[in-house]
């Protein structure tokens, strides 16, 4: 059985009146072992297994996944990966966000705004040293967050990922399900991924393990602090209905950096270093291109962000070809340019130019709704969470 401990801990993290929500589950030890404390909690309404195909024994281990929730109630949606020929390089990233698109997809279809996930404490110090070992900063250094809003992008766009275990080790999580036999990924030994030699050698260090998890502690608490600063840089601000963003002040270029990818409907952040340098001639009444689709622009009172329009032209020398193009609505949710969530009885969203912006309109629409996720992504860049969570932590 699952410990106290653990138990008390997920009520915190979950309580019974939660959102409802899906469950990320391979049948390895670490999913199966949740799906075990969570099988009557009156929010779970999904359970998501991908089959990747990679393998021949996918499809086999996918059944054998479904026997397994089985014993817990549960039937198990299998989600599986159809791509365009196997990945020769990246293998794990891809089929991470190939993952990670299939259940978003899935959530978006049946209006679950949250999608659970197994991560632990070990998994945690692993993401730090990598981020460690890749250069990524201080924020980097922080490692992942227990609750998340879009943190793949556009992939989870209107979808908040939740980590409720994120501070409980391997060891006590998977406790409860000794007496079973969970799924072994065969990829969870091949030392040329680099997550694994990074779990090899935590394993047979257990005091860089503490200090790995002491300094994400640390860096979660600069997070806080930072996110406490760029609410002092954004006071007074005004977002429109069609994503422009506009304060009575030039801002710093770390929370330039942050907002950037929120305008621009695109992963980030950009070159914090590079917004620095050009912020003299930004604060000289000019326009910038301060990467990732977002223009800024500043009059000598008032800064503006705004969707940079080369996402209806694309580039001239056709490095990027345009993103915000004309697109039909229906009864499935779509992301429209990485910034808002569509789904209607039908009709047609059209890019539309306005000045230095790309706006949008909706044409022939039958009951059309539209949830703006850049409103979204920047709330949870100011708050820590989505304002739909009723439960953050």
């Amino acid at each position: 059985m699952l410990s106290e401990a653990v138990r008390a801990h997920l009520a915190t993290r979950l309580p019974d009146d939660a959102p409802h929500f899906a469950l990320a589950y391979s049948g390895g030890g670490d999913s199966l072992s949740l799906l075990a404390a969570l099988k009557d909690h009156p929010g779970l309404k999904a359970v998501l297994h991908v089959d990747h195909g990679l393998r021949d024994s996918s499809e086999r281990e996918a059944a054998m996944a479904g026997l397994l929730a089985s014993q817990y109630g549960w039937d198990v949606t299998v989600l599986t990966w159809h791509p365009y020929e196997p990945p020769k390089t990246g293998l794990q990233a891809k089929a991470r966000r190939a993952r990670y698109q299939l259940m978003g997809d899935y959530c978006r279809r049946h209006r679950l705004d949250h999608l659970v996930t197994a991560h632990h404490a070990d998994d945690q110090a692993e993401t730090v040293l990598m981020r460690l070992d890749r250069g990524s900063g201080w924020r980097g250094a922080a490692g992942m967050q227990s609750r998340r809003y879009g943190a793949v992008w556009p992939e989870l766009a209107g979808i908040t990922l939740v980590r409720p275990v994120l501070s409980i080790s391997r060891e006590a999580l998977r406790a409860s399900t000794q007496a079973l036999s969970p799924i072994e990924d065969p990829s969870n030994r091949d030392i040329r991924f680099n997550r694994i030699r990074t779990r090899h050698y935590l394993a047979s260090r257990p005091d860089v393990r503490a200090d790995m998890l002491a300094l994400s502690a640390d860096m979660q608490a600069g997070l806080a602090r930072d996110r406490e600063h760029m609410r002092r840089q954004l006071r007074d601000y005004h977002l429109s209905h069609e994503g422009l963003l506009s304060v009575p002040r030039l801002i710093d270029a770390p929370t330039l950096a942050a907002l950037a990818p929120i305008i621009g409907g695109q992963a980030g952040p950009p070159d914090r270093s590079r917004i620095a340098a050009h912020l003299t001639s930004l604060s000289a009444q000019s326009r910038l291109a301060i990467g990732h689709g977002c223009l800024a622009q500043w009059d000598g009172q008032r800064l503006t962000l705004s969707r940079d329009p080369v996402a209806m032209t694309g580039r001239q020398d056709g490095r990027q070809p345009p993103t915000a193009i004309r697109q039909e609505i229906g009864s499935a949710p779509i992301v429209w340019d990485g910034r808002f969530l569509l789904r209607g009885g039908g009709g047609i969203i059209q890019p539309e130019r306005r000045g230095h912006h790309v706006g949008y309109r909706i044409l022939y629409g039958r009951d059309v709704r539209i949830d703006n996720l850049v409103d979204r992504r920047l709330q949870a860049l100011l708050h820590g969470s989505n304002p739909k969570d009723v439960s953050a932590t």
